[in-house]
């Protein structure tokens, strides 16, 4: 299946007013971006269905990184309660939310100070990720006080968002010709993956407060791209999530019950350059308030990630020298707390 997509060599962008290109019309990404059922996929892998589904995953993940997956196996009520207590940890008092706050040394937790590619972000985020003590940073995570149902939900969702990360892996894996579970080994015992609750508010939560990064917060979320292999994001229904594209920004509509996916830099260095990772940000909120929930999947601590068996051969060799996964995200995580300079790229890795 991968020998039907054009291998394209797709450079990390270094442009830096890339935030002022020009918005699409909304219409022109709608058939664009599928929304994909993957029930058939989640129950028998070999079926019509589910063939058709690895398809247009494939298809989406070369040209856009971006799709949209219905009856993904994540229930409605589940997804309510998330949202019922997503809401309420943000509607903490700020001294409840800041006895939580994360630093250098431990990124678990809440954070109202984030940068994306050294500008500030306008929003609120609290992070989690497995339980323990994890292999990158050495640390725990940090949970608000007395709020058992908050990490018991929060803990559930993790499971479900694994469980369904793990199903769309063998689908890039059937896709760039390999069997389903050839990628299980670096994800399935030991992954690094994490969840982030967003809050984008009306208001900036650092307005007039003499603190560290005070810029304008003038986007939610600064393009970028996720280091990882891949990321589930349940969003609610106020727009905001745009993607790039051939100079153009995109808006990812909201649909209900939807999960969007989205392919990160590692699975472009697997797929070498088959699959995108996929530039976007997140609009500033200036009317409505808005919330959204990546799952980022991320491989093993100790994953040595370079391109896969399928994709190499002698007309199309390796585009990228081996990356230590664990170096590399402890490195990016650095440059969302504070300016270290410029942030690590897959691009400082091409051969």
């Amino acid at each position: 299946m991968a020998g039907c997509f054009i291998v394209r060599r797709i450079m990390d962008t270094q442009i830096t007013d890339l935030d002022k290109d020009p918005v699409a019309p909304q219409s022109s990404i709608v058939d664009q971006v599928p929304i994909i059922d993957i029930a058939e996929f989640l129950v028998d892998s070999n079926s019509a269905a589910a063939r058709d589904a690895i398809e247009k995953i494939a298809t989406a993940s070369s040209s856009w990184g971006f799709f949209q997956v219905i009856n993904h196996g994540i229930s409605t009520a589940q997804i309510e309660d998330v949202w019922k207590q997503t809401h309420a940890l943000f509607a903490l008092p700020d001294e409840e939310k800041l006895n939580i706050v994360r630093n250098k040394e431990n990124p678990w937790g809440f954070y109202n100070n984030e940068l994306t590619k050294n500008q500030r972000d306008k929003k609120e985020v609290f992070d989690f990720t497995r339980a323990g003590v994890d292999p990158i940073y050495g640390q725990s995570n940090r949970w608000p006080a007395n709020q058992d149902a908050f990490k018991a939900t929060m803990e559930d969702y993790f499971d479900a968002c694994t469980s369904l990360s793990l199903k769309l892996l063998e689908a890039f894996c059937i896709g760039l010709d390999l069997p389903a579970e050839f990628m299980h080994r670096d994800f399935a015992a030991n992954h690094t993956g994490f969840m982030r609750l967003n809050y984008y508010p009306i208001k900036d939560p650092l307005a007039n407060l003499a603190i560290e990064h005070q810029a304008i917060a003038d986007l939610g979320i600064h393009h970028h791209t996720d280091a990882g292999a891949l990321t589930v994001l349940l969003q609610d229904e106020v727009s905001g999530l745009q993607v790039y594209k051939d100079g153009l920004w995109y808006d990812i509509p909201t649909v209900q019950g939807a999960m969007v996916i989205n392919t990160g830099d590692m699975m472009q260095v697997w797929s070498n350059d088959i699959y995108k990772a996929a530039i976007h940000r997140v609009l500033a909120m200036d009317s409505r308030e808005r919330y959204s929930i990546p799952f980022f999947f991320n491989p093993a601590a100790d994953c040595r990630v370079s391109p896969l068996p399928s994709v190499v051969n002698k007309q199309n060799p390796s585009h990228y020298h081996a990356i230590e996964w664990g170096s590399f995200r402890g490195k990016r995580s650095d440059g969302d707390f504070a300016d270290y300079g410029t942030e690590v790229q897959i691009s400082q890795f091409r051969k």
